[in-house]
């Protein structure tokens, strides 16, 4: 069916949908599917992600890959059918999914689903050569050649910030009691999260055949005090380093955090991509470590689409999430990339 729509991509590539969708260390996805005269006209499939909880672990899931042929989207009964399936599922107590431009009016004015926050674009320009082509459809190389001193200036000021904050940050791995210790104080301090785990991180970005990361371990005078996961890939016509992932000791001084803010910008230099990227919750205390100077809020008219993210809850026990804004998301939770 994706191959009918969209053609050869991606999301239809065989490697893909089996890292995807089957070799999750949280399980297969569900695949829910839409029928019409014994034929598969539609379908969506709901990809397990267990949420942490200062009272339990629950049971959640995200919803992906949601597609109705073309012929069958004539009339909205076939997909408030299949939106009421995805969202019916036993062993979930909540699943989440966010929308385009064209769904958020269903999700938002028909269904109504509870939508407490939306992911928020941050980012920097670090190659501005990269940002004119994009706001005037033209590269002018010589730009980046007389911006060169800023940008000098700018890994000197970061390397600077790094030896003063007293931070060592390398591809170097964390053992499993240090990220649940860090998972555990996040969550007390920082509230509810969806879980990670070495096997997770391993699956979403080391084993991905195309959306493969660097996982970098931080540490503070010695200590583990978290982690954040970049890669660079082409959006919007430019090149961005993108921080996919993070999870940060809630009690990082002030000082460390602008240290790897600044790190995460000479990233981006050194990688010779045009801007640092991200979308985080912006709600979040977690994301507040991350979204600030010198990363810059970037409206969403400059976006393909906002990100809302929809929950719908099962169980009880999750009713709150319908207005809880504080849950720490990330683009590692979704499948934009």
């Amino acid at each position: 069916m994706t191959q009918n729509e969209y053609g050869p991509s991606v999301t239809g590539n065989a490697d893909h949908i089996r890292w995807k969708h089957l070799a999750s260390p949280f399980g297969a996805s569900t695949y829910i599917s839409l029928l019409e005269a014994g034929e598969v006209v539609g379908r969506a499939l709901i990809q397990p992600r267990p949420m942490r909880t200062e009272a339990k672990m629950f049971n959640i899931a995200s919803v992906m890959d949601l597609l109705i042929e073309q012929k069958h989207r004539t009339t909205p009964a076939n997909f408030i059918s299949l939106t009421k399936a995805s969202g019916n599922v036993e062993q979930y107590d909540l699943v989440f999914h966010t929308s385009n431009e064209r769904t958020f009016p269903l999700y938002s004015k028909l269904f109504r689903f509870p939508n407490p926050f939306s992911l928020r674009a941050y980012g920097f320009p670090v190659r501005l050569a990269g940002v004119f082509a994009a706001l005037f459809g033209r590269r002018i190389e010589a730009i980046d050649w007389f911006t060169a001193p800023v940008r000098w200036l700018l890994v000197a000021i970061a390397d600077t910030a790094k030896f003063c904050a007293r931070l060592e940050i390398a591809p170097s791995a964390m053992s499993d009691d240090e990220l649940e210790t860090l998972s555990a104080k996040s969550l007390h301090q920082s509230g509810p999260h969806l879980a990670r785990t070495n096997a997770f991180l391993k699956w979403r970005f080391t084993d991905s055949p195309f959306w493969s990361a660097t996982i970098f371990r931080i540490d503070r005078k010695d200590q583990f005090v978290g982690y954040v996961a970049t890669r660079k890939m082409e959006l919007g016509g430019l090149n961005h380093l993108v921080l996919m992932d993070f999870m940060l000791d809630p009690d990082m001084p002030f000082l460390a955090r602008i240290a790897l803010r600044l790190w995460l910008v000479r990233q981006a230099i050194t990688a010779k991509a045009d801007a640092l990227f991200t979308m985080v919750n912006s709600y979040s205390s977690m994301a507040r470590k991350i979204a600030g100077f010198p990363l810059l809020p970037i409206p969403d008219r400059f976006l393909p689409h906002a990100t809302p993210i929809f929950v719908r809850p099962r169980s009880n026990d999750l009713k709150e999430l319908e207005a809880d804004r504080s849950i720490h998301m990330t683009l590692a939770d979704l499948d934009y990339f």
